[in-house]
């Protein structure tokens, strides 16, 4: 463990939870302080000070006074410690530094991960190079998370057989060790979806809303849920069943040997293969590349130009998304639906008439969900949501009780 980690882990259970209020909440004052956690002054301030004394949290700036003497501010110091957050997905690998408000102090982005090892190397060069030039000394980082493609063993931190991953080479990968060996930091690792939607529900989107579902639309459809505050696990922390939801039994064959997922409709290869074979059995539409080069982002941007076949593609994938979203909202009842990926970043087309589709098939027609293209974070959900799991990790103590 680092030093950063240590202080952190050895904080008492009331501490942490100043961290964490403070974390999400900040700037805040001493007297909103008292008001939400029902503390006395003199035990906030016993709390409050090692926090204070260990630069986890600094006197930020004065607030506007009501009389008398302005309150100090109080905020988690952004220039103390530091998190990393990794995505490992089937199509690229980022890595993000942040400071303890999650914000990105920086960011690397590199191609599909086809060789575990490979991967490792890189992400372990780029972060040791990167703490050098940014003059950030490795004890101040509390540690790394990751976010990746279940099934996981999550414990243990091995990706057991991840589907639609570029090279059948990561099979029982210990992503877990194999980072924490080279780099010499606390790892812990999650689901990615898990990771975006508890970084939404924290400081994101979802702030103050206590029952989020977020989907992943890319290669495949990625899905986390928070009921009640807490994340929904799913057996063997998958993250792809709601893509795996049969909406016709006689349809399509899926890898995963059922008929009619809606994965086999809504990927991005189900939709490039859907307009592909329109686009044989038509002698118009698009033909500005050569066939075998067309790809899921010259789909798009047809659509965009209003390519009837382009457009009829997304549309079709779009209503059975759409249809299986209205379906999830009936069982699980979120207050906010948020819808990602590069399916969703790169069609509002797509995004538009799956969210038309959701609550015109939803049951309960006046049930107040929300939805949001990308939530706060974007691209960036996974990997900052990993680093928000690593401090969860060590603030989240269920069992502890604010001392009044």
């Amino acid at each position: 463990m680092t030093k950063g980690h240590c202080k952190l882990k050895n904080l008492k259970d009331q501490s942490k939870l100043l961290l964490r209020l403070i974390q999400q909440k900040g700037p805040i004052t001493r007297n909103q302080i008292m008001d939400i956690t029902k503390m006395k002054l003199t035990t906030l301030k016993r709390f409050m000070q090692p926090l204070l004394d260990e630069g986890f949290v600094i006197e930020a700036d004065l607030a506007e006074s009501t009389g008398g003497r302005p309150p100090v501010l109080y905020d988690v110091n952004p220039k103390t410690y530091y998190v990393i957050g990794i995505d490992i997905s089937r199509t690229y690998t980022e890595v993000v530094i942040t400071n303890l408000k999650m914000k990105i102090i920086d960011l690397y982005r590199f191609g599909p991960p086809f060789d575990p090892v490979n991967t490792v190397n890189q992400i372990c060069s780029y972060i040791e190079n990167k703490l050098h030039q940014l003059c950030i000394e490795k004890s101040m980082v509390i540690g790394v998370g990751v976010g990746t493609v279940g099934p996981l063993d999550r414990k243990k931190g091995i990706m057991l057989n991840p589907a639609n991953f570029p090279s059948n080479m990561w099979v029982d990968v210990p992503i877990k060790d194999m980072l924490q060996q080279k780099l010499k930091l606390p790892t812990t690792v999650d689901n990615g979806a898990n990771a975006a939607v508890l970084a939404e529900h924290l400081f994101g989107a979802g702030q103050n809303t206590d029952n989020i579902s977020y989907f992943h639309c890319g290669m495949g459809i990625r899905t986390g849920t928070i009921s009640s505050g807490n994340i929904i696990r799913a057996m063997n922390d998958y993250e792809d069943a709601f893509g795996h939801m049969v909406i016709d039994i006689n349809g399509d064959l899926c890898h995963c040997q059922n008929r009619g997922c809606i994965e086999t409709y809504c990927s991005i290869p189900s939709i490039t293969k859907k307009f592909k074979e329109s686009l044989k059995q038509s002698i118009s539409g698009y033909v500005n590349k050569p066939y075998d080069e067309i790809d899921f982002l010259d789909i798009c941007a047809a659509a965009e130009e209003n390519d009837e076949l382009a457009q009829a593609a997304i549309t079709s994938a779009a209503t059975i998304f759409g249809i299986g979203l209205a379906n999830y909202i009936n069982l699980v009842n979120p207050e906010l639906v948020i819808l990602s990926g590069p399916i969703v970043k790169h069609s509002a087309l797509f995004y538009k008439i799956a969210v038309e589709m959701a609550l015109k098939r939803k049951y309960v027609k006046n049930h107040g969900v929300s939805f949001s293209r990308g939530g706060h974070f974007k691209d960036n959900a996974i990997a900052v949501g990993a680093a928000v799991l690593l401090i969860e990790e060590i603030l989240k103590n269920k069992n502890a009780k604010l001392l009044v």
